[in-house]
């Protein structure tokens, strides 16, 4: 049984000499919402923004009525079109993220089989679009109802749902439910090993925080080839298709 250690090594020998290409493919990926998981919602949006200032009990005291009203009224507005720009920008990358993270999958399965892996392959699921947009609502509305009987089994599960993109990918006349329910089935008994090799990027990831971020270029398409080895080993045992 493969260790986190080997599905690095892996990712490593199957990106050697594919860098660019990798590199290019996710940061594409990214930028429409996707994730090869497909976890989140394809942007983070913080939306607390006050127009208040904490006084020194920890209260809430009104801003200076020293200002002009229609300053007020104009940054009032400016927030608001913000706000509602950033909720387009979201349910865009939600919904394109949605079949380009099954592309995503794909490129990277075809880069750990040794495959050709173009960036042209994360928009070849467009014909199922409405069922990777089902997949990852699904996947987000049972993984967020399992949350709210406290974090842990929500992340447990996000866990058992995580391989759905790929074996969707692989088996794109699947339905959601049939592609979360193998991906449980397939992650019985793996969840812990996922875990570990996630948690073994850590300190890459500390690395890229003093990149600025620009290390994170390198680390996701290398985190990505990774977890591709890692499906790729597991699905094997796992009659995938068959009996539905």
């Amino acid at each position: 049984m493969k260790r986190a250690a080997d599905f690095r090594g892996i990712a490593r020998g199957c990106l050697s000499g594919h860098w660019a290409s990798a590199v290019g493919t996710t940061l594409l990926a990214g930028l429409l919402g996707a994730n090869i998981t497909m976890t989140g919602s394809g942007v983070s949006t913080v939306t607390n923004i006050y127009n208040s200032v904490s006084d020194e009990d920890g209260g809430v005291v009104t801003i200076s009525q020293n200002i002009p009203t229609v300053f007020l009224m104009t940054l009032a507005a400016i927030l608001l079109v913000s706000v509602f720009v950033l909720m387009v920008v979201a349910v865009v990358q939600f919904i394109i993220g949605s079949f380009v993270s099954l592309g995503l999958a794909t490129y990277n399965l075809n880069l750990i089989d040794g495959k050709e892996a173009r960036v042209g392959q994360i928009f070849c699921h467009t014909s199922i679009m409405g069922k990777a947009i089902w997949l990852r609502l699904r996947m987000s509305i049972f993984t967020f109802l399992w949350s709210l009987l406290l974090v842990i089994p929500g992340i447990i599960k996000s866990y058992s749902y995580s391989m759905a993109g790929f074996i969707m990918s692989e088996n794109p006349e699947m339905s959601a439910k049939e592609a979360m329910e193998v991906s449980m089935r397939m992650m019985k008994g793996n969840k812990w090993r996922l875990f570990c090799l996630q948690l073994s990027f850590i300190g890459w990831g500390i690395l890229c925080v003093f990149t600025v971020g620009i290390g994170y270029l390198w680390l996701n398409p290398y985190m990505n080839a990774a977890t591709a080895a890692f499906y790729d080993e597991i699905s094997r045992n796992e009659a995938v298709g068959e009996g539905y």
